[in-house]
């Protein structure tokens, strides 16, 4: 019934009618736990703001942020209904990735869901909330049985004390290989301040850091923590904001340990290396070019 009168609206020219009728079509279905039904309608309006070139915008967006509320999460057809909400997004949007504000709705259902390493993957390209919520969730992550970058429901556990080496340090590392370094500094920002508060003996006395010999920019006051992991992501963000390309090698050098201990971080620290400081592998010379 759905898709004849939706076709009848679209003969007529009534795009708008024929969204809101798929709209609550879909919701009524997926509340009735129809779930093939109301994926078959959601799909449909999806191909419609295709067809029609729709852009994204505020009431594009909430139509279908509306309906994923409505889809049980850790199914198969929540995943495709993500995957083309995104296709959609990257295609009539303004972000090749997809919309950050749709990854940011998408990360915080999955963060709420417990489902650590879905919310990770669409909070590092969505909004500065995003970033925050990022820096909250590290830290949740903390106290789970669950390593962080396996799917699985986590379960509470005691905090590991002031002196634990653990630390989910491969967001920051990541936001910055995709340049975005005030989301790598607002995750560590809020994630260390759960730590002092929560942990404070895991924090060790503050030291200077001297970008560079020049001089010419204020030195901040950082701290040195117990956890090697997070003083090197610490002292990383700092190496790029500064544009500190010497440090940075001294910094790799120095905690060589521990970036080879992570193969997704060493990955992501070779990024950084390339984007921002053009330390990254050099081509070999072709002679006969």
């Amino acid at each position: 019934m759905y898709h004849s009168v939706c076709q009848r609206h679209l003969k007529q020219k009534k795009v708008e009618d024929a969204l809101e009728l798929l709209h609550q079509g879909a919701k009524n279905m997926l509340a009735h736990d129809q779930v093939g039904s109301g994926t078959d309608l959601a799909q449909r309006l999806l191909d419609i703001y295709e067809s029609e070139k729709m852009p994204v915008n505020d009431a594009t967006r909430g139509r279908l942020l509306d309906l994923f509320q409505s889809f049980p999460v850790r199914t198969q057809a929540c995943d495709d209904y993500v995957r083309s909400c995104l296709r959609w997004s990257s295609k009539f949007g303004t972000c090749p990735t997809g919309d950050p504000q749709m990854h940011h709705a998408f990360g915080s259902r999955y963060f709420k869901e417990k489902q650590y390493y879905d919310a990770e993957a669409h909070f590092v390209y969505g909004t500065l909330d995003s970033a925050k919520a990022l820096g909250h969730m590290d830290w949740e992550c903390e106290f789970c049985e669950t390593p962080y970058y396996a799917k699985g429901e986590g379960t509470k556990k005691e905090p590991p004390g002031a002196n634990t080496e653990a630390f989910p340090s491969s967001p920051q590392p990541r936001y910055l290989a995709l340049k975005k370094i005030q989301h790598a500094s607002i995750t560590f920002e809020t994630f260390t301040k759960h730590l002092k508060s929560e942990t404070p003996d895991a924090k060790g006395i503050p030291l200077p850091f001297n970008p560079s010999s020049s001089g010419g920019d204020p030195t901040p006051e950082v701290s040195l923590y117990k956890s090697p992991f997070i003083n090197f992501v610490q002292f990383l963000i700092l190496c790029v904001q500064r544009d500190a390309s010497d440090l940075f090698v001294n910094l790799r050098t120095q905690y060589r340990a521990v970036v080879a201990s992570d193969s997704f971080l060493e990955q992501m620290v070779e990024v950084v290396a390339d984007v921002f400081f053009d330390l990254g592998p050099k081509k070999p010379v072709n002679p006969f070019e």
